[in-house]
């Protein structure tokens, strides 16, 4: 009997545990998307610099003095922007508070040369820090390698392009709080250089990452990744053998137990953002995350698509195959969304066949066709869980982020309005 009262205990315990993780890793994944956005939205405006210099190897002080200006008004995080040929500081904007750095010598300083050598090595951009700046503060600094094309195709380094950034409004927007905490959680993050999990830590407590009860994800940023730590505040709390035995006497007696771990469970999952068919993001993980993204395309002036997707005839999918059969299309496009998309793309499952892409930095065009045909293509593939053969169509309503749209439920609107006009211009269901 009393192994039988225990058992209770240990389920409600388990099945409590699981639906807190689920909270746990939504939230993670919501905060990772953000900092990632954040970053790589910021960090991109670097590549400009690189284009100046080529486009104008004879560029005067002034002439990238009005280019940094234009950089830093587009992102006030922005603290500074450099231009070093030949790996020494020679030009920088503002020059007001920056003039330490002026002549820094990268090769001879021992802090940064590692760094410079790796973005030399590999050519490609290369994030340092959070590091203390020359210049005194804070900052992360993102480096571009500038390289021009010799006429034998090689290419020759002519030195390099860095913006320096204050992290805290980056965090801070990406909901990390202050000092780590935000929300009833606690944060951490390590990987300084872009290192991941062997990087050193630089915000929040280190301990996180040793936590069992945390849950850790890798953010992809310039040159490498850092490593994201989250918990909720406050610790789990167990049950002391005596109080055990009270919960389940109580619930063998009364049902009180049954009563109280079916309505919290119920509310934990009611918390979850995943839908629990497809394992896409849900209706209010779409709104949390795509209201960030909505408001990042119109602070930066970045575009931003919404692709509104519907299957063609799906009530006649489920009177031919079943229930069985709706969730195999569902599971199937819910699968060919993903494979046809980038990580940095917003995938959600909204209504019962109805799906919706978020796609940053991404405007109408060649690209945006191509995704298109990719997703037509990947959908109308045979399912394979269903007997008879079964190729699903799907309609599509494209709509861009513009000054017609100034909410993201504009955006939405749009784009359904636009599916609905499409809806019967595309193949249906094929019943093989």
């Amino acid at each position: 009997m009393w192994g039988v009262l225990q058992s209770i205990v240990w389920l409600e315990q388990a099945r409590r545990h699981q639906a807190e993780r689920a909270v746990l890793q939504a939230e993670a994944a919501t905060v990772r998307a953000r900092l990632e956005s954040e970053l790589n939205a910021t960090l991109s405006l670097t590549l400009g610099l690189s284009s100046f210099v080529l486009a104008n190897p004879a560029f005067s002080e002034q002439a990238m003095a009005q280019v940094a200006a234009s950089l830093i008004r587009v992102q006030p995080a922005i603290r500074s922007v450099a231009l070093a040929p030949d790996n020494v500081i020679r030009y920088i904007y503002p020059r007001a508070g920056n003039e330490k750095a002026l002549g820094l010598r990268y090769l001879d300083t021992p802090a940064q040369r590692d760094a410079v050598l790796r973005l030399m090595r590999e050519q490609r951009p290369v994030i340092a820090g959070p590091i203390e700046l020359v210049q005194g503060g804070l900052g992360l600094v993102n480096r571009i390698p500038v390289l021009f094309t010799r006429r034998d195709g090689g290419t020759r380094y002519w030195g390099l392009a860095a913006v320096a950034i204050d992290p805290q409004p980056v965090f801070a927007r990406a909901g990390l709080g202050e000092g780590g905490e935000h929300n009833g959680m606690r944060f951490a993050l390590r990987g300084k250089d872009g290192l991941g999990a062997s990087g050193a830590v630089f915000l929040g407590d280190g301990a996180l990452f040793d936590d069992p009860s945390a849950v850790a994800m890798d953010v992809i940023i310039p040159g490498g990744s850092w490593q994201l730590a989250v918990r909720a505040s406050m610790p789990e709390t167990g049950y002391g053998l005596g109080v055990q035995v009270l919960i389940a006497a109580m619930a063998l007696v009364a049902g009180a137990l049954v009563a109280y771990s079916l309505s919290a469970h119920q509310r934990l999952r009611g918390m979850a953002m995943t839908d629990q068919l497809t394992g896409l993001a849900n209706r209010h993980q779409f709104n949390l995350r795509g209201q960030d993204m909505f408001a990042l395309a119109k602070r930066s002036k970045r575009p931003l698509t919404l692709l509104n997707i519907d299957i063609d005839n799906f009530k006649s999918i489920n009177d031919t195959f079943g229930h069985a059969g709706g969730d195999a299309v569902l599971l199937q496009v819910a699968q060919a969304l993903k494979s046809c998309c980038r990580e940095t793309d917003l995938i959600a499952r909204v209504g019962g066949d109805e799906f919706l892409l978020l796609l940053p930095d991404t405007a109408a065009g060649l690209a945006l066709d191509a995704l298109l045909r990719r997703l037509r293509a990947a959908v109308h593939a045979a399912l394979p869980d269903v007997d008879t053969s079964a190729r699903p169509g799907i309609s599509i309503g494209v709509a861009a982020c513009s000054s017609a749209t100034p909410t993201l439920e504009a955006l939405m609107r749009q784009a359904d309005e636009i599916m609905y006009r499409a809806k019967g211009t595309q193949p249906g269901l094929d019943l093989g």
